[in-house]
């Protein structure tokens, strides 16, 4: 956890937020910290009925309302060290098989890391990159410049986080609750060094590593927190986006409402989404239907000043996506990027 970050975002407990108290979390005596980066400590809740204390594990905070179910679902896979052979890692591969949790990773950590950082290398590989980073670029592009740090939600691998901090020089934090995921972005910004199991077919995968210094790393970092439930006071941040994060999440509306909330005044929103609902993540009850639910939702969140047109805080994009599953599959989404802006709604003036 960069001090940076702890210091201008000034995170609150997120089991008081449930609550509506915003109690800061201090940083406890005997953490260990490198150059201004917390490696390892205690986060405390400062409400006198509260206390509860928030674990730093590799850098990364866990931030979540129930902290034990997260580590009892997680501690696994950020205690598992790092597979330093890549002979090793498909010896472990084979033997577990396809469906096994360490092989489930290894696919996701592809996917997600070919997209996000497939440009860093030349060659060998011909489905497109970059579908986030895109829709990232095409946001900001129509979004209304606003000074303030910047929030990712859904953040993944991380990429996304890195161009927020560069293209705003301001700070950026990318959130999760996917630890595998998250650790690529960490591992860029700790180490300078890309690192994914790239898919080829079936169950055999493809070491991809680099060195990388990626623009806006030092305004970077990454935590574990929950997107329905940010530890983060009103008004924190200049930039919220969230991309294929809404059909990702239980309540797809809690997350329109809490990017709201945590946005400034005058702040932007970016979220995407191809509406591919699945009932695992969200159940069908609270599926937002087509985009003109969608769009309904988050005119009703972001309703247009007094004498503007309806949709005057909101707009929307269509963008193609890209999905590379292995060198034989690629699947190609219509993304739906919505964007917002936060103003009042009685007089035209910036809402608080």
């Amino acid at each position: 956890m960069r001090l940076l970050h702890h210091e201008t975002l000034k995170p609150v407990c997120p089991a008081c937020r449930q609550t509506g108290a915003e109690h800061p979390l201090a940083l406890e005596a005997g953490a260990v910290v490198v150059e201004g980066d917390v490696r390892t400590g205690i986060l405390r809740c400062s409400g006198p009925a509260c206390g509860k204390a928030y674990p730093i594990l590799s850098g990364t905070p866990i931030l979540v309302p129930d902290v034990s179910s997260w580590l009892a679902a997680n501690l696994h896979l950020v205690l598992q060290g790092e597979v330093e052979s890549e002979a090793v890692e498909s010896l472990l591969g084979d033997a577990l098989g396809p469906d096994a949790a360490f092989n489930v990773v290894r696919q996701q950590q592809s996917t997600y890391g070919h997209d996000h950082y497939g440009d860093v290398f030349s060659g060998g590989v011909a489905a497109p990159t970059g579908s986030v980073r895109q829709a990232l670029a095409q946001a900001l592009a129509h979004l209304p410049a606003k000074a303030g740090p910047s929030i990712d939600l859904g953040c993944a691998a991380g990429r996304t986080t890195f161009d927020l901090a560069a293209a705003t020089g301001r700070p950026a934090l990318g959130i999760d609750l996917n630890w595998h995921l998250l650790r690529l972005g960490r591992t860029v910004l700790d180490d300078g060094h890309v690192l994914y199991p790239l898919r080829r077919s079936g169950n055999r995968f493809e070491r991809r590593s680099a060195r990388v210094n990626l623009p806006g790393a030092a305004l970077c970092d990454f935590w574990i927190a929950d997107a329905l439930a940010l530890p983060f006071a009103g008004g924190t941040f200049g930039y919220v986006s969230a991309f294929n994060v809404l059909d990702c999440v239980s309540r797809p509306t809690a997350l329109i409402a809490e990017a709201r909330r945590v946005l400034k005044a005058e702040g932007g929103l970016a979220l995407s989404t191809p509406f591919d609902w699945a009932t695992h993540a969200t159940p069908p009850n609270e599926w937002l239907d087509g985009p003109a639910a969608a769009r309904a939702v988050l005119q009703g969140h972001f309703p247009a000043p007094a004498g503007a047109p309806a949709s005057g805080t909101a707009q929307e994009l269509r963008l193609p996506w890209h999905v590379r599953l292995h060198d034989n599959a690629v699947v190609h989404y219509e993304a739906y990027v919505f964007l917002a802006s936060k103003k009042d709604v009685s007089s035209g003036h910036q809402a608080a």
